[in-house]
């Protein structure tokens, strides 16, 4: 699983660009940059909130998310709230692209999304003969739900 929280330099998101044959725009340097820097999965609008300084609009994020997915870098999650959020694609330590991305756990209360160790897909897919699994989201409610009290 990818470094959660890190920097990804303007000169390394260029690199990451030209590896995956997309032109270096102002728009993907600071997109790949952003996501670099989240903790947590972010929805198009979060993403359009965090890059409204620099000066870019809606559809040139969701061109430049679409373009980044396309090419790998970023992947869409669909947690099945209607709402897409995106975080960079997996890396080993050299950056090369992972061949699967770590698995999430949403809350269905209040729609917290957490990232799971890569481990735990490795395990479900020993557990299911025959499949290549890609991708997997667990359920449930979140601790700091669970503490709430009921209205």
């Amino acid at each position: 699983m990818r470094n959660k929280h890190s920097q990804l330099s303007r000169v390394e998101a260029h690199s990451l660009l030209k590896k995956m044959g997309l032109r270096k725009t102002v728009a993907r340097t600071n997109l790949l940059q952003c996501l670099a820097e989240q903790t947590s999965l972010k929805s198009q609008a979060e993403i359009c909130e965090l890059l409204a300084p620099h000066g870019f609009d809606t559809s040139t994020i969701f061109r430049g998310l679409t373009d980044l997915i396309e090419a790998g870098l970023v992947v869409r999650i669909d947690t099945g709230d209607r709402i897409w959020r995106f975080e960079l694609h997996d890396r080993d330590p050299d950056g090369k692209l992972q061949p699967t991305h770590h698995p999430h756990a949403i809350c269905t209360s209040c729609g917290e999304v957490i990232c799971l160790q890569p481990e735990l897909l490795e395990k479900l897919a020993q557990l299911v003969s025959g499949w290549s699994l890609s991708e997997f989201i667990l359920s449930g409610v979140c601790p700091e739900c669970q503490n709430q009290p009921e209205a």
